[in-house]
């Protein structure tokens, strides 16, 4: 192989070489290569995820109230000309313990809205309302029971008077202001329940809660 055979030869694999390097270079601006590696991914925030979240835990309840209480359930005896006969009447006495649960009752009703040019998610819900009252079956024990023949205690006046106690129990919870601890506690736990859905993208976003007016007293 002649000189200038060579030549042409290690010009060639030199071009070569310089124009593979080059190519590595330019590749990146096409969209090609290492350039793309460092490259920070879009994330945006579906809507529907954050909404469909709050659907997912179907009751927020965000405040309870947890009540002890004794009753007295009684009842008249047969009366004859205007006097209760003896060992006619029937009577007990009744503690029991339950709970009076607060918070969106309709989670549906939680409006979500994402403003991606500024980063923020707006949650709008709904006013706080009692979602339970209930007494718990394991709590009832009677007391100073009387015992009449004639004038017998059934079990569906017990679970009557069990019934009018779990409603006197919710009145007492509103008029001990529970409503205003609900909704004073939704701002916080929604914001979390949010921010729980962003995951690893919740400290770019701002979450802003509307709250409805303070219930009336």
């Amino acid at each position: 192989m002649g000189y200038s055979t060579v030549a042409k030869l290690v010009a060639s694999v030199v071009i070569a070489g310089a124009g593979f390097a080059g190519g590595m270079k330019a590749a990146p601006v096409f969209g090609v290569g290492s350039g793309d590696q460092g490259a920070e991914p879009v994330v945006t925030v579906d809507t529907t995820l954050v909404k469909n979240s709050f659907a997912d835990i179907g009751e927020l309840a965000t405040e309870s109230y947890n009540f002890t209480q004794v009753g007295k359930y009684s009842e008249e005896g047969t009366k004859v000309f205007g006097m209760e006969v003896p060992g006619t009447s029937s009577h007990y006495l009744i503690t029991y313990s339950g709970e009076v649960k607060a918070g969106v009752a309709d989670v549906s009703r939680i409006q979500v809205e994402v403003d991606e040019a500024n980063h923020v998610v707006t949650v709008t819900v709904p006013a706080v309302e009692i979602l339970s009252a209930s007494i718990d079956p394991a709590s009832v024990e009677t007391y100073d029971q009387s015992f009449s023949i004639v004038n017998q205690i059934e079990v569906g006046e017990v679970t009557t008077f069990l019934a009018d106690r779990e409603a006197a129990a919710a009145d007492e919870a509103v008029s001990k202001g529970l409503l205003d601890k609900a909704q004073g506690r939704l701002e916080d736990i929604v914001k979390k329940q949010v921010n729980a859905v962003l995951g690893e993208q919740a400290s770019k976003y701002e979450v802003r809660v509307v709250l409805p007016p303070p219930p009336a007293p």
